[in-house]
């Protein structure tokens, strides 16, 4: 029997409801999203708990292709309905910019659709570290992921990926499609405030549904408190609904899960829900949090470029990857709501800014990968006075450099491909002419907050696989070391960042630890996509 979508806004809010399901799946993004579909496949009674408001399939207004009303295409609200803290989440210090879903399918309904595999170092890393990940054995459920969503190589170039191949090429710099999961693609550019168009593959348009036919029942605007349980057993999971202004109604939800629970509300919500709980594992659980920093150029070209159109990001150089402190520098799309806000500017200037470099703009932002080094505290997730959870982050000395260096990287580019001016988003602001700019980009420092602007959009870590064990909170087997019935497939299992995109890794150790689940349960667990399809990654 089919399951369903359950709004925790609509019900009667003096309400307090019990269930008793095999399985509660908290976060309903790549891992919750995954975990419903696999473990309703296996026959298991599941219900997922979404803090975020629920994406409905109804006609919309651009015709008959607009098939998610909810989903207007008008960027500042949609970052209010779609994101965490309506995307003006900030760490501690106020010195990064966290973008992260909340909203049924999580970060995969509002991310921008890049697809890369885990980095073959990073995997080697993870190695020494004990966990038991490897190119080889990941391969099943890679092909997965890849035949199921599908992940394609998507050639329709905006126009900043148009202007990167032109600036590489002038440079000698390799470049090379970077394959999405997005299928008939209709360029509006609107990923990164939900597609409207259900082109994109997100998690509200291919695991949940799959997972609510198979029986899952979904629960969304309902927090998750706390879990309470015994000695090494999770026993209750406590909820609250929430109304559309994410204000608790005042009815409750209690899951009394019969197998046990997963965790999959990302790397700072699952160390939230955990620390909440009193569940610490011995004051490990939110440390050594990790994130790409990104860094962000906007050329400015003689011609106008629809800059907010067009797929968003499929174009990518690997020269700068390797390494501990390495960077991705791939494109996307100039949104101008949030590049105002980015650019730490306000009144005249920002007016200024925007009416030349929005109109003519392209935008290239290099992701840059952390965590390698073990002297360094990274980040940490701690409970701020209400009980929510908070990022404190400060960029690593190791990074700074690397950091400097991809904006020098990235105006290089501009400026071969024909920009007059690159902007830098700096305070006070840095337009880029020339090599004699340079270094005022390499004083930089990165180091006080509203400064200079930096975003990140991958969160990991937190609550780690590693064989130390002063460091550990998850086991390879997924369980949350304390306790037997407690799984963790996000993100924050992450002992290091990942140095690529995060969301296919994510999909891949998702699966994993949902055949982990299945097999501690006496379930059988299939993968049903394991032929056919076109392997995005040659030579991977």
């Amino acid at each position: 029997m089919p399951g369903k979508i359950v709004e925790g806004r609509t019900l009667n809010p003096s309400d307090d409801w019990t269930l008793m399901p095999d399985f509660c799946v908290v976060g309903s993004g790549a891992a919750g999203g995954v975990a419903a579909l696999k473990l309703a496949e296996a026959g298991f009674d599941v219900i997922v708990v979404e803090e975020g408001p629920n994406i409905p399939k109804e006609q919309g207004h651009g015709g008959a292709s607009h098939v998610r009303k909810m989903l207007n295409e008008r960027e500042a609200e949609m970052y209010k309905l779609l994101y965490q803290e309506g995307a003006t989440r900030l760490t501690k210090n106020g010195g990064v910019k966290v973008l992260q879903g909340r909203c049924l399918g999580g970060g995969t309904a509002v991310n921008w659709s890049a697809c890369l595999p885990p980095r073959l170092e990073t995997l080697d890393e993870w190695q020494k570290r004990g966990l038991p990940f490897t190119r080889q054995n990941l391969d099943p459920y890679l092909r997965e992921v890849v035949n199921y969503l599908p992940i394609v190589r998507n050639d329709k170039y905006n126009t900043s990926a148009r202007k990167f191949i032109e600036g590489c090429d002038h440079l000698g710099i390799p470049h090379d499609n970077l394959p999405n999961n997005t299928h008939n693609c209709r360029e509006c550019g609107s990923c990164g405030v939900g597609c409207p168009y259900d082109r994109k593959m997100s998690g509200f348009v291919r695991w949940l549904p799959d997972a609510i036919a198979k029986g899952a029942t979904v629960y969304t605007d309902t927090k998750v408190d706390k879990l309470v349980g015994t000695a090494d057993r999770i026993n209750e999971v406590r909820c609250r609904f929430l109304d559309g202004k994410n204000r608790p109604t005042g009815g409750t939800l209690v899951v009394k899960p019969k197998k046990g629970v997963v965790l999959a509300a990302g790397s700072v919500g699952t160390p939230g829900v955990l620390l909440r709980s009193n569940l610490d594992a011995g004051k490990r659980v939110g440390r050594w949090t990790h994130i790409h920093p990104v860094t962000i150029t906007i050329g400015k070209y003689p011609e106008k470029t629809s800059p907010a159109y067009g797929v968003p990001d499929n174009m990518w150089t690997p020269k700068f990857a390797a390494g501990p402190t390495g960077y991705l520098v791939e494109t996307g799309s100039f949104f101008p709501v949030l590049s105002a806000s980015a650019t730490l500017q306000h009144g005249e200037e920002l007016h200024r800014i925007m009416r030349d470099y929005y109109p003519h703009g392209a935008i290239s932002y290099a992701h840059h990968t952390t965590g390698f080094d073990d002297t360094q505290p990274y980040g940490t997730v701690a409970l701020d006075d209400n009980g929510d959870p908070v990022l404190d982050y400060v960029i690593p000395k190791p990074n700074v450099k690397p950091m400097q260096e991809s904006l020098v990287e990235m105006c290089r580019i501009h400026l071969a491909a024909g920009a007059s001016s690159v902007y830098v988003m700096r305070n006070p602001p840095l337009e880029v002419r020339g090599e004699a700019d340079f270094a005022e980009i390499r004083k930089i420092s990165f180091a006080e907050p509203q400064r200079s602007t930096i975003f990140t959009v991958h969160v990991m870590g937190g609550c780690q696989m590693n064989k130390d064990n002063a460091r550990r909170v998850v086991n390879n087997d997924f369980t949350f070391r304390d306790k037997k019935n407690l799984w963790v497939l996000d993100a924050s299992i992450f002992p290091t960042a990942l140095g690529a995109n995060p969301q296919v890794t994510i999909y891949a150790l998702a699966l994993w630890g949902s055949e982990q689940i299945c097999q501690q349960n006496n379930a059988t667990f299939k993968l049903k996509h394991q032929q056919g399809g076109v392997w995005p990654w040659p030579g991977y």
